[in-house]
């Protein structure tokens, strides 16, 4: 359906996974050849660490990437994060790509006992981090006293692998702030949630407004799409499964279509990959996919089969 590659990452949120549940994806997801997958990043709820988990999940993997969606900068200190990229990077071979946000749970940032400022002030913060990341990725040594952080002399050594340096993909909502943000710092942009194309379209005006005001070209800023994904071999399997959902979730199934499904990549597999090439041809090349929990082996390898196929 085009000649531009196309990637696809399993998007995991690890909310009750066992370790064993999340290394049976990221094994099944590094066999199909998915380009990279993720987990999120809350303290406060009954989920594995992320970055602890990417570690462990790396260093049983090949080739696929891993992307924390998405770090939330209050919990750790610039330099402190530099350090575990870097250190990531190199031990996984350059497979690290740095998922990062302004943080969005109030609740679970204040319950660890960190400080949570108002959008406006986590969205400087968030910059003036990113920046700083980047100077001690590629700086032999870096000073630099901030609005919101300072270091003297520090140094992140061994550098990553990745030339120049890794990817940095920044995530969040808000057309006020964090879009505008968006537009001056990210490599990769994260944004929404089963969207049309048309919504895409509105984010990427702000981010690209944003982009070229700062002095940057809108087109080195990759775009991605988030989709929640229910497939099936044929309409009726899909079907089948649609009702099973939809029983679990107390609703019919036409209720469930309605209310669950709008915008998503669902359907058979031929359904999906339509689906995906609307978003492809208006130049998104990055979908980021989110399996009913936990995510079964059989669905990875139809989506990866039969729909990742089309575009690879």
């Amino acid at each position: 359906m085009t000649d531009q590659p196309v990637k696809f990452n399993v998007r995991v949120n690890q909310y009750r996974y066992s370790y064993d549940d999340l290394l049976r994806v990221w094994l099944e997801a590094d066999r199909l050849g998915y380009y990279s997958a993720s987990l999120f990043d809350l303290l406060n709820t009954d989920a594995l660490e992320c970055w602890t988990t990417l570690t462990a999940l790396l260093a049983q993997t090949h080739s696929i990437r891993a992307v924390p969606m998405v770090l939330a900068n209050p919990y750790r200190h610039p330099a402190l994060l530099a350090k575990m990229a870097a250190t990531l990077d190199v031990v996984s071979g350059g497979r690290i790509t740095l998922g990062i946000g302004a943080g969005g749970s109030g609740s679970d940032t204040r319950a660890c006992g960190l400080s949570f400022p108002a959008t406006r002030e986590r969205c400087e913060m968030l910059e003036e981090s990113v920046g700083l990341i980047r100077r001690l990725w590629s700086e032999p040594s870096v000073s630099f006293d901030g609005e919101h952080y300072a270091v003297d002399g520090a140094s992140v050594q061994p550098k990553p692998v990745q030339q120049p340096i890794p990817p940095v993909l920044v995530g969040g909502h808000g057309p006020r702030y964090v879009l505008p943000t968006i537009g001056r710092i990210a490599d990769i942009a994260n944004v929404g949630n089963n969207d049309t194309v048309d919504e895409h379209r509105r984010y990427q005006g702000i981010v690209h407004r944003a982009a070229e005001a700062a002095g940057r070209d809108p087109s080195s800023i990759e775009w991605t799409h988030n989709a929640d994904c229910v497939i099936a071999p044929t309409q009726r399997e899909f079907d089948a499964l649609v009702a099973r959902l939809a029983e679990q979730a107390g609703m019919t199934s036409a209720q469930y279509q309605a209310e669950r499904l709008p915008n998503t990549l669902s359907g058979t597999p031929n359904q999906v990959a339509e689906r995906i090439n609307e978003y492809v041809e208006s130049g998104i090349r990055y979908f980021f996919v989110v399996f009913p929990n936990p995510a079964p082996s059989e669905t990875l390898a139809l989506f990866a089969e039969e729909v990742m196929a089309k575009f690879n």
